[in-house]
């Protein structure tokens, strides 16, 4: 026994990175700027880390790691900013990890590169729909195949249009499937994301993938391009809150190239997923999205990249809905790194230049106003390519509409709100009656104070005369609602189970009821009876603590509703992937009837509802819902 014993002591001393703690997630690249880039990782348990970096060196025997980086505390997941770093230069780094217990242990050395001048030449890749990346080709994982292949291809950066994993939901596909069959090439390469609807806007998403503030849509400069990223899940129609940012953005931008980024297609030739076309008619692209077109076409966008159809395919150049090779917008479905392969419709449209349905990837190398695209297969098989040399950038002659700024979307008493323009010297005019505004509306000087629900409607104005698009908003006075007298309530919430096929909620009332019982809050895991087709209605009664005005949401995957006695507070109908949707109402203190509609179609099911409170979630507590 006490030489068993020497012997293990021994192995500790000699060896005691044999006990350290492990990767969970192995350290990547995430968001990198001139100047800075970010390093994730995530380990089984609470760690310390430190990340050792520094310049590539002239004539070097080893990596220079002389620079680090500490991370505070102990924790699980990591990320550590390395700042100050000089522009488009080559870099080593490793992490070192310490857990509590003071084992440590480090990861391989690797590299990466600052992002480059304006004048310099250089190359990305664009990826889509990784998502299934358990699927073989050959015995080979495509998302892992296809990864292999772009590191190969040595680009600055790679672009990924979303559905990064099958279930955003579901921690394995990050940890287990997207980041480790990823790893060659994400631990050399930064990756800039945009959200799928697999994502499901998971925290899972935000934790994984560093991007800006709010993360759901953002953009980026490399070299002489500029990257604009919006999440196609979220309303991005006019007045939206996405188009008002990327209008402006968009506007501002000095970029020699304008590309933009998300997950869903304005344009596609794809078989059945906006129509069959075997059987009928196609909107060829998701209607909703084609409200961005116009902003693209106004301000000089060169490329959309999309995804979320599981083929390749790349449009003429396309302005007001025709082709226009001289200042159209050219647009890129490619969504095969992972996702089961799709068909096309039986007849060609006329807007598609090149199609494939096939595993691949496409990189972009460009220098000065010179862009030379490929599209290469899982063998590695080039399929398509072509070369664009840019004449001028687009001149913007329209202003982008202002920027409203309201103390509260909902108010009770009162609020105010202010305009900006989006450059210097515009005037702004407005109306608050929702009348069409003019030179010869009122024209904003200062706040403006409101005391009942108002359309505000407001222009910009050039010197010369341009005039923006109008921007409408609107200010919601909420409705107040008493409390209600009850009789002896128990905790808990009721609902009623039903089943059938519905694009929109139906009226639950004229359907049979399957199920019904009690349960403690709005979880509707447990309570479907088969995976798709299926509806619930929790019905019951909230206790608000205080008088004064409550923000609920729903979040849901597919549509819900939320209503006060009878009062309908939050409206997140319809089939989509999951969205959040919020609503406010002023409740008297005390007991108010609750209602909760929900209904599944196909492709997952997830349901959260709670109180929104300075932008952040709460769940209801479950001391405060009731029924009789």
């Amino acid at each position: 026994m006490k030489k068993e014993l020497a012997i293990l002591l021994v192995l500790g001393v000699l060896f005691p990175k044999l006990s350290a703690q492990e990767f969970k997630v192995k350290p990547y690249l995430q968001y990198a700027t001139k100047t800075s880039m970010r390093i994730l990782f995530e380990t089984e348990e609470p760690t310390r880390a430190v990340v050792r970096y520094g310049n590539a060196l002239a004539n070097a025997k080893v990596p220079n790691l002389s620079l680090s980086v500490s991370d505070k505390g102990h924790k699980t997941m990591h990320e550590i900013e390395l700042i100050g770093l000089d522009t488009e230069a080559n870099y080593f780094w490793s992490v070192d990890i310490t857990s509590e217990n003071g084992n440590t242990l480090s990861s391989p050395v690797s590299t990466f590169k600052t992002n480059v001048k304006e004048n310099t030449a250089f190359s990305f890749a664009l990826v889509g729909d990784s998502q299934r990346n358990q699927r073989k080709v050959k015995d080979t994982i495509v998302w892992r195949r296809i990864s292999e292949r772009v590191w190969n291809s040595r680009p600055n950066f790679v672009v990924h249009v979303g559905d990064l994993v099958d279930n955003g939901l579901r921690v394995t596909d990050w940890t287990e499937q997207f980041l480790p069959d990823g790893h060659q090439l994400m631990s050399r390469i930064p990756m800039y994301t945009a959200l799928g609807n697999h994502e499901n806007d998971s925290e899972y998403y935000y934790q994984y993938m560093a991007n800006p503030k709010p993360e759901y849509y953002y953009s980026f400069t490399y070299g002489n391009a500029e990257f604009f990223v919006i999440d196609t899940n979220r309303d991005v129609t006019e007045n939206s809150e996405q188009y008002n940012w990327l209008e402006q953005a968009l506007a501002k931008s000095t970029a020699t190239w304008k590309i933009t980024m998300h997950h869903h297609p304005p344009y596609s030739s794809e078989e059945n997923d906006n129509g069959d076309t075997y059987v009928g008619l196609s909107t060829y692209g998701v209607t909703a999205i084609r409200d961005l077109v116009p902003l693209y076409e106004l301000y000089g966008v060169d490329f959309c990249l999309y995804g979320h159809v599981h083929m390749y395919e790349r449009t003429w150049p396309i302005k007001d809905n025709m082709v226009d090779q001289e200042n159209g917008v050219v647009y890129i479905n490619s969504g095969g790194a992972g996702g089961p392969i799709e068909g096309f419709a039986p007849t060609r449209n006329w807007f598609s230049l090149e199609q494939r349905p096939v595993y691949h990837y496409c990189t972009f190398t460009i220098f000065n106003k010179t862009v030379i695209f490929k599209a290469i297969d899982i063998e590695g098989r080039l399929f398509d390519t072509f070369q664009l040399t840019k004449e001028d950038n687009t001149v913007v002659v329209q202003p982008p509409a202002p920027i409203v700024k309201a103390a509260e979307n909902e108010f009770f008493e009162q609020t105010s709100f202010s305009l900006e323009g989006g450059f210097e010297n515009l005037e702004i005019f407005y109306t608050l009656d929702g009348s069409r505004p003019t030179t010869e509306s009122t024209r904003y000087t200062k706040p403006v104070r409101i005391y009942k629900t108002t359309v505000l409607k407001a222009i910009a104005v050039d010197k010369n005369g341009n005039t923006s698009r109008v921007l409408t908003k609107n200010i919601v006075h909420v409705p107040i609602s008493k409390a209600l007298k009850t009789g002896k309530l128990k905790q808990g919430i009721s609902y009623k189970y039903y089943e059938g096929e519905w694009k929109k909620l139906p009226d639950f009332e004229s359907l049979s009821v399957l199920a019904k019982g009690k349960v403690k809050g709005f979880d509707i895991k447990g309570l479907n009876k088969r995976e798709d087709s299926w509806g619930v209605v929790f019905s019951g009664y909230y206790y608000a603590e205080q008088s004064r005005v409550y923000h609920f949401f729903t979040r849901s995957d597919d549509g819900s509703k939320l209503l006060i006695n009878d009062i309908l507070v939050v409206d997140n109908d319809g089939d989509h992937s999951m969205r959040l949707v919020n609503g406010g109402i002023y409740l008297k203190k005390g007991y108010h009837r609750i209602e909760v509609r929900y209904f599944d179609n196909h492709h997952g099911h997830n349901l959260e509802t709670g109180l929104l409170e300075n932008g952040e979630k709460h769940a209801f507590p479950t001391t405060s819902l009731f029924y009789d």
